[in-house]
């Protein structure tokens, strides 16, 4: 295994993850943490609701920001930064002071994306981005799964959440120090000297010039929307209008994660076959659709995981091929790779948070988790409208780049860097 996928991706792969478990871990800590300061649900909603908001308001102006430093070196401060506001989280005397935390925690969470896009970019050739993002998004599933497995293991045996953040917060300035003494720079070779003239663009003029990646992002929060709402309501639904044990709903649901991680192990195989981006978004579509409708309808509890797995499964087909965009778009430079894809994950991040918003109204309307169940995938056919609208008028896709040569250059001068 190379330099670049072992040091590069297997480090900041350990830093994230550490930083995710630190932030996935409010959700199990939030029992003990509203005991302690008495919150009532609306306290206890507000400290759950900090990490996409900082996402949603946060993502491109931070990397507009961090795009002007060096990815390696955020990185690092980065991690340090968390690491500092997770030990100031198991410190906090009282609410105020841990929503505080909390909130300038998840500013090197999200920053954390830029200095990611920009060190892709150093390493990797535009046609193995796909291959990173699924390498990435299949540790992130696997640590989403084991933060809800071990977290709760962890909060006993430790004594406590505070104890439990402390170990965290340690665990994320190890892996800091770790990623600095051995990751290094590496400069793209084929980077052009820019004339003394020319005068530097702003990046987030990115987001304005390059309109597909406003339809791609938006088709692609359209299958978002249809996760995050069975994610959140899953349970509840197997558990109240289809008579299942709690235990046993949350077994099921875990089928969507697990889904995920399958299918990014799988979506390099499915973009060699699948060239057209247009053509994933349609599989996706009728997939992820086929999935929902059947967790909904399904006359036999027995069918509800398959529906799930394919939910997760197809999901994870163009996620990471979208998040490739970014890398191919004509004339953009790295700072702008940065910011756009930070815009990416804010869309990414308005659909995971529209799908449990939509379904909760639509439970109270109606009365019926299920039929909130039929009318979200509804919502879900946005993505086939993005997908038939690009034959018609929008800009289509650029097929998958494969420029392999490049990439066994870099393989090759890694060592020697």
């Amino acid at each position: 295994m190379s330099y670049r996928w072992a040091v590069i991706i297997g480090l900041v792969s350990a830093v994230n993850s550490a930083a995710m478990l630190v932030s996935l871990s409010v959700g199990i800590m939030l029992p003990d943490i509203k005991e302690e300061f008495s919150l009532n649900p609306a306290q206890a909603g507000v400290l759950g609701a900090v990490s996409p908001l900082a996402t949603i308001l946060l993502s491109v102006p931070l990397a507009a920001l961090i795009s002007r430093f060096n990815p390696r070196l955020m990185i690092f401060v980065g991690a340090v930064h968390m690491a500092v506001f997770g030990l100031l989280m198991a410190w906090a005397p009282n609410f105020e002071l841990t929503l505080l935390f909390r909130f300038i925690f998840m500013v090197g969470l999200v920053g954390r994306q830029a200095s990611m896009a920009m060190l892709i970019h150093q390493w990797f050739v535009a046609g193995e981005v796909p291959r990173v993002q699924s390498v990435t998004q299949v540790i992130t599933s696997s640590v989403q799964i084991a933060a809800f497995a071990v977290l709760p293991w962890l909060l006993i045996w430790l004594d406590g959440w505070r104890n439990t953040y402390f170990a965290l917060a340690c665990l994320l300035g190890v892996t800091a120090l770790v990623w600095l003494v051995l990751s290094r720079d590496r400069e793209a070779a084929d980077a052009a000297p820019k004339p003394a003239a020319e005068k530097e663009r702003t990046p987030i003029s990115a987001i304005l010039r390059h309109r597909i990646i406003w339809y791609w992002g938006v088709g692609t929060a359209f299958c978002l929307v249809g996760v995050s709402a069975f994610m959140t309501f899953l349970p509840t639904y197997l558990h109240e209008e289809r008579g299942l044990s709690l235990g046993m709903a949350g077994l099921i649901t875990a089928g969507i994660p697990l889904g995920n991680v399958m299918g990014a192990m799988h979506s390099g195989w499915v973009r060699n076959r699948v060239t057209v981006r247009r053509q994933q978004m349609y599989l996706t579509g009728v997939l992820c659709s086929t999935g929902m409708l059947t967790m909904a309808l399904a006359p036999v509890p027995w069918l509800v995981p398959f529906g799930a797995f394919a939910l997760g499964w197809a999901c994870m087909q163009v996620y990471p091929t979208i998040l490739t965009l970014p890398y191919e778009l004509p004339g953009i430079k790295p700072r702008e790779i940065a910011v756009v894809s930070s815009f990416l994950f804010t869309v990414f991040t308005l659909g995971l948070v529209i799908g449990p918003l939509l379904t909760g109204a639509l439970q109270q309307a109606t009365g019926s988790l299920r039929t909130a169940f039929l009318v979200v995938p509804l919502v879900h056919m946005g993505i086939f409208i993005v997908a038939f609208a690009s034959e018609h008028g929008l800009p289509p896709m650029p097929r998958v780049q494969r420029d392999r040569t490049r990439a066994a250059v870099l393989d090759a001068a890694a060592p020697g860097d």
